[in-house]
């Protein structure tokens, strides 16, 4: 009677989750070396007794919630476990290789994945681990969402014919560039790829875009015969799509659209109507014309990738600037990307000064960056701890207040940073902090 009763119990717990479905949880220490971790999102409805597809995610700084949060809609709405790295970083390979091995290791031991469809996705250097992960199990992969990023080089794609690739960064992306080269060496190999554009620049796209790129995974899982087709999610796509490409005019955007939408439906009325409006914007004069000028400032953007000299990648930082302000509406653009690249070019050379703790040519970086663009918050944090690191404890506070000003807006993060950690407790210091916790900037 006893064993009975226990059993009557026990059972309505068979089958179910230990994690809570429908809820975010941001750290979940992998069993065997409890100190990685990862973000998790189990949707509802979930249960032990089938198997799931899922969404390993990375980010560049480890910010594992940060994707998990981005495609929580999407997973809810397609039935998808997503999982986000809160240790695989930018920095040195090997420990973003374990912290990756061991997600992956903890999510089947936990889970029952489904063997074939799960998915990739990264931002920025995530986008490179992503790719990683994904060549280190080639089988268990479907899909691969690269954004912000994307890695080619021989023998970097070996073995991922049979994925869908879905490429995509914002219109002034200073990466704009490398997502383009991508998209060419994949079609060149005849593989299933797109590639689009969103509004902004180098960030994670907004959530109603994780949820087309989603969808577009779960159409390709459907043409290789993993999931039961879906009409009407395929009817939905193709009507997106053609909205998409309707809105990008009369643009570059607008032709490689086009182009895609016939590639995915060439036998629908959307892909039909792709095809022939592609034809007629490949002879457009203004879209031949931009497409001349991309491949001018893709040959500049090659150039300035290789820049290792301080002087000259701060010259060029400042000659972009003034080019920006005089150049036509059709370059603005382009040039907006060059100086993504740019910074970028000068990021590293600040980052590798700052790993060397050589805080004069850190204060000389950052300073120079905030100067030439009043939009970022982030040079300031470094400017701060320079200034800080040289005993100047006031000019690292107006540094800190002008980051605030400016909208940086994660006091977590300067908090945790090792040479601010002087300043705990200051009033002016925990004042800035409470003010970004509570979202006040410009």
């Amino acid at each position: 009677m006893r064993a009975l009763l226990l059993v009557l119990l026990l059972a309505p717990l068979f089958g179910q989750a230990p994690f809570p479905p429908g809820e975010v949880v941001p750290r979940v220490p992998c069993t065997a070396r409890p100190a990685f971790s990862y973000a998790l999102y189990l949707p509802p409805g979930y249960r032990e007794d089938r198997s799931w597809p899922v969404l390993f995610a990375f980010s560049p700084g480890g910010a594992g919630e940060e994707p998990v949060r981005l495609f929580r809609k999407a997973a809810e709405r397609f039935g998808w476990i997503v999982v986000g790295s809160n240790d695989s970083r930018n920095g040195p390979l090997r420990p973003a290789l374990e912290a990756s091995a061991e997600m992956w290791e903890d999510v089947h031991a936990r889970f029952k994945v489904d063997p074939k469809r799960s998915c990739a996705v990264g931002f920025s250097g995530g986008a490179r681990m992503a790719m990683r992960l994904a060549l280190r199990h080639p089988k268990a992969f479907s899909g691969l969402i690269s954004i912000g990023a994307f890695g080619t080089g021989e023998g970097f794609l070996t073995g991922l014919g049979h994925l869908d690739f879905l490429l995509l960064s914002g219109q002034e992306d200073f990466n704009h560039w490398e997502l383009l080269e991508g998209r060419r060496e994949l079609q060149s190999r005849g593989w299933r790829a797109l590639a689009d554009r969103f509004e902004g620049g180098h960030r994670w796209p907004p959530e109603a875009v994780a949820e087309t790129l989603l969808g577009l995974v779960e159409l390709g899982a459907m043409r290789k015969g993993l999931k039961a087709p879906d009409p009407a999610l395929e009817s939905e796509l193709r009507r997106h799509l053609a909205a998409q490409a309707e809105a990008a005019g009369n643009s570059a955007l607008a032709l490689r659209r086009c182009q895609e939408l016939a590639a995915l439906f060439p036998e629908a009325p959307e892909g039909r109507q792709a095809q022939a409006r592609a034809a007629a914007l490949g002879k457009d004069p203004a879209v031949l014309e931009e497409l001349r000028l991309e491949e001018r400032y893709l040959a500049e953007a090659r150039e300035l990738a290789e820049v290792r000299s301080e002087s000259v990648a701060t010259r060029r930082l400042q000659a972009l600037v003034e080019r920006v302000r005089a150049a036509p509406p059709l370059e603005q653009r382009m040039i907006r990307r060059l100086l993504g690249r740019a910074f970028a070019a000068c990021y590293g050379l600040l980052a590798e000064a700052y790993e060397k703790k050589a805080w004069d040519r850190v204060l000389a970086f950052s300073t120079t960056m905030a100067a030439l663009d009043e939009r970022e918050g982030w040079p300031c944090i470094y400017a701060a701890a320079a200034q800080l690191q040289l005993g100047r404890r006031p000019d690292a506070l107006l540094h800190l207040r002008s980051a605030q000003l400016r909208g940086y807006a994660k006091p977590e993060r300067l908090r945790a940073l090792e040479e601010l950690k002087p300043l705990h407790g200051d009033p002016e210091f925990e004042a800035i902090l409470k003010e970004m916790a509570a979202g006040k900037g410009p």
